[in-house]
């Protein structure tokens, strides 16, 4: 469980800094700002640090606790059951996952989307703590688990699809770059199998004027006034995304594992040789010692 949640807290916190920009760029252009382009410009002219790493606070500040359930859950509960490497198994641990990330992955998010559209309401505050007070400032406590249905009916399918794709591109071959390749396409196919949900999550969870009734208002609202192409809207940046993020954060958690492993066997090493030489030495002892 330490090394599921140490693996966890590091990979996923160089995943979000690696695709954190792209995933910037996503919200902003699933929120009818703009295309692709014109998205990336806006971006850009207000400074790389200080436009696309906009938010960032939030998902790394709940980094440690999201991974620890994610990584946790997982881990436990596909060794809690029958066939542990069977890729059943490791899809139905990875829904658990996702199920329960989701408490923690929804007020984060939400902070992480209103900071990212911060011109969409004034007075929004840059840090995670600062604006997270903000919205339970002015919408209450509830207000921060808004979109947190639409979080669990992503996550849960998604994670499913993420380590059970994993699991079966990487049996037989963890090099280096099997596994970022692998980590890569596993978190793309989880993003794009399940993109209109997180296009409607994104909407309802920006939504700081209440332009919105519910998750069903808002697709219904989406589709009437921009058709249907809106709920594909932002699908390359997020794929590219997710492809790097995740590519990176799975290398993270093999490196970390691979270094935990290399730490405790040469620990068990040294142990074992300090014993070996206490034994020789009593062995050795001069017999007089012995019978005192």
């Amino acid at each position: 469980m330490a090394l599921d949640f140490i693996a966890g807290c590091i990979g996923g916190s160089v995943g979000i800094i690696a695709g954190h920009p792209l995933d910037t760029l996503k919200v902003h252009i699933q929120s009818g700002r703009g295309s692709a382009l014109e998205c990336t410009k806006s971006l850009l002219n207000g400074g790389i640090l200080s436009s696309v790493y906009r938010g960032v606070w939030a998902p790394l500040g709940g980094i440690a606790a999201v991974n620890a359930i994610v990584f946790g859950v997982y881990g436990n509960t596909r060794r809690a059951l029958p066939n542990s490497d069977s890729l059943t198994t490791h899809a139905i641990a990875g829904a658990a996952a996702g199920l329960m990330q989701s408490l923690i992955c929804a007020p984060v998010e939400l902070v992480k989307t209103r900071q990212q559209l911060a011109k969409a309401e004034e007075g929004m505050p840059k840090g995670a703590w600062s604006g997270a007070r903000h919205i339970v400032k002015n919408g209450g406590f509830k207000s921060l688990f808004r979109g947190l249905g639409l979080t669990v009916a992503r996550d849960s399918p998604a994670f499913a699809i993420y380590f059970t794709s994993y699991e079966a591109m990487t049996r037989g071959d963890q090099s280096a770059m099997r596994v970022f390749t692998a980590g890569g396409v596993a978190g793309a196919l989880s993003w794009v199998l399940l993109y209109p949900i997180d296009v409607v999550k994104s909407r309802i969870q920006g939504d700081a004027i209440g332009r919105y009734l519910g998750a069903w208002d808002c697709f219904i609202k989406s589709i009437q006034s921009e058709g249907w192409r809106c709920m594909g809207r932002g699908v390359v940046a997020v794929t590219l995304r997710a492809f790097i993020s995740n590519g990176a954060c799975f290398s993270a958690v093999v490196w970390t594992e691979r270094a935990w492993q290399h730490c405790t066997s040469d620990t068990a090493v040294k142990t074992f040789a300090h014993a070996a030489a206490i034994g020789e030495a009593v062995r050795h002892e001069p017999d007089y010692l012995c019978d005192m």
